[in-house]
């Protein structure tokens, strides 16, 4: 760039400075808020899993983290990655269940989402962590409580179908979000997989 005049340099100059100090300052600004926002974001994921977790398996006592398990499964052509594994104890400290925590992708990006698997290896209920889809549509995941019961008492990955099913481990997709309820179907079979093969 050619400048005419030392005056113009020198304005280039400030104009430059005065960008690069507004950046620097935006940037602290962002910093100091999220030192500050950060712990408060955990600690509602943390309470929001809580929940979850309570919610799925009502008579456990306690919740151990499981470590050692497949951190992607494979379901048909999909890879679905699991982000973290909980052995659900009862009172005695038995185990009773697991709960799987896997982000399938659905039609515009990722569904967390909780699996609880039984202690006879059966699905007994799913429950979205954070889904962001279409509104009506992808969201019908979230909402259809049919479709979110069709997957309980599995015990072996679902076969995914457009019609009414014909055997017990066939799931109908939703009507106008086959996206986003295949990627749920998945999520379920992949949790059933991930919790086959711990020991």
């Amino acid at each position: 760039m050619a400048f005419g005049t030392k005056s113009q340099k020198i304005d280039f100059i400030r104009v430059a400075l005065t960008l690069f100090a507004i950046t620097a300052i935006v940037a602290a600004v962002l910093a100091v808020a999220n030192y500050f926002t950060a712990p408060i974001v955990a600690q509602s994921a943390k309470e929001r899993l809580d929940r979850s977790l309570q919610t799925l398996m009502a008579d456990a006592k306690s919740f151990e983290t499981v470590s050692g398990f497949e951190t992607r499964v494979t379901v048909g052509n999909t890879k679905v990655p699991v982000a973290a594994v909980y052995a659900a104890k009862d009172a005695s400290g038995a185990v009773i269940g697991h709960c799987v925590e896997v982000t399938p992708s659905g039609y515009s990006d990722l569904i967390d989402m909780i699996v609880a698997v039984n202690s006879a290896g059966a699905v007994s209920g799913v429950q979205i962590l954070s889904i962001s889809d279409t509104p009506g549509i992808g969201m019908k995941v979230q909402s259809d409580e049919v479709f979110q019961k069709s997957v309980n008492g599995l015990n072996e990955p679902a076969v995914i179908v457009k019609s009414k099913p014909s055997a017990k481990n066939e799931v109908q997709v939703i009507s106008g979000a086959t996206i986003s309820s295949s990627a749920y179907i998945n999520g379920v079979s992949a949790a059933l997989e991930v919790v086959q093969k711990l020991d």
